[in-house]
């Protein structure tokens, strides 16, 4: 009995060798898979997906019903899935619908929010999906999820509304290969998530205004250097030189500082105001506003930004990223590293909810 099983498996790798080397399975894109195969694949791909997403948790301060998130997770569509999958009454560009498999037109009930957090977190092999560019950050994808989960009430114009601020933004039925709407300006492109006046889109990215042109040009030089992870902002800051980031900074800068947050629903406003303003000796928790000051005063240094009145969702992923990872490798990054360490999750939303009231 032993030769036996010893010679079915001599058969068994000299069949999986002669199968490596002749190569005799077609993997050309330009031919159809044989009959089930793509059915196979398709469903090992769904069943994967579903039994990965199950230990995904939604964290407690991400909202997916948030109009900030699903317009965050609109422009990021725009620029960085479009060319492949199309969008809301935008076809897929030809070179697309070639590829094998192609990528497919999507639609809200091919997955649900978690599975397409994961999915945009991890990509997948052998297709061209790609994995979240910022590759530590598992916050951001949460916006993707939140878009995709509504991706079939948006029709076009709705689209172009979210991702863009302004609907018209496409002329050609199609999606030029390789790019976005041709050629978005660097302004129409950061104001899609910030804002025309800098200050957020209510809620859809960090509010910009006012900070000092210093801290801009430090923040986005690091983005565009691979020293500061987000899938957000390094794609977009990676083509930028000197002279665009200095006038980006500056233009943002000299805009109105006047900020309102939105109120953080997590948290105790009370003991985070405590928190900041006294730190905790017992927790080790340093003071707040010893750098980044309290209200109307903001930071005492030009590379130290201001956080009173900024929205409590960025707080939130800010403070997780410096506490857990993945801290930016830039001038100071040690110092907040070494101040958030400390912070428990209860700590985060107090302080969030605070410096979320603004001034």
């Amino acid at each position: 009995m032993r030769r036996y099983i010893l010679g079915a498996l001599a058969a068994v790798a000299l069949a999986g060798g002669a199968f490596y080397f002749v190569a005799p399975y077609n993997i050309a894109a330009s031919v159809p898979h044989l009959p089930g195969v793509a059915n196979v694949l398709h469903g090992y791909l769904g069943n994967a997906v579903a039994v990965r997403a199950r230990s995904v948790e939604i964290p407690p301060h991400v909202d997916l019903e948030n109009p900030g998130l699903i317009r965050l997770g609109a422009g990021h569509f725009a620029t960085g899935c479009l060319t492949c999958h199309g969008g809301p009454g935008i076809d897929r560009n030809p070179v697309a619908q070639g590829m094998r498999p192609a990528p497919p037109k999507l639609t809200s009930e091919d997955f649900d929010a978690k599975e397409f957090w994961w999915i945009a977190r991890h990509g997948f092999k052998y297709t061209g999906m790609p994995a979240w560019p910022g590759k530590s950050r598992d916050d951001e994808p949460w916006a993707m999820a939140a878009f995709l989960a509504r991706y079939d009430s948006f029709d076009r114009a709705g689209f172009e509304e979210a991702a863009f601020g302004r609907a018209g933004v496409y002329e050609p039925e199609g999606v030029p290969f390789g790019a976005a709407p041709a050629p978005i300006p660097q302004e129409v492109t950061c104001a899609r998530c910030h804002g025309e006046d800098g200050l957020g889109r209510d809620g859809t990215a960090p509010k910009l205004a006012g900070q000092s042109g210093a801290w801009l040009a430090r923040v986005l030089g690091a983005y565009s250097a691979g020293h500061r992870e987000s899938g957000f902002m390094e794609p977009v800051a990676a083509p930028l030189g000197d002279e665009a980031i200095g006038r980006i900074a500056a233009r943002y800068a000299g805009m109105d500082a006047t900020w309102r947050g939105t109120p953080f629903p997590l948290g105790d406003a009370e003991r985070g105001e405590e928190l900041a303003t006294q730190g905790s000796e017992h927790d080790d928790i340093a003071s707040c506003v010893s750098c980044h000051g309290s209200g109307a005063e903001g930071p005492k240094r030009d590379d130290t930004p201001k956080i009173a009145g900024q929205d409590g969702y960025w707080l939130v992923n800010w403070l997780h990223m410096y506490r857990d990872g993945p801290v930016p490798e830039t001038p100071r990054a040690h110092l907040m590293a070494a101040a958030a360490r400390t912070l428990s999750d209860s700590d985060i939303h107090d302080l969030a909810a605070y410096f979320s009231r603004g001034p």
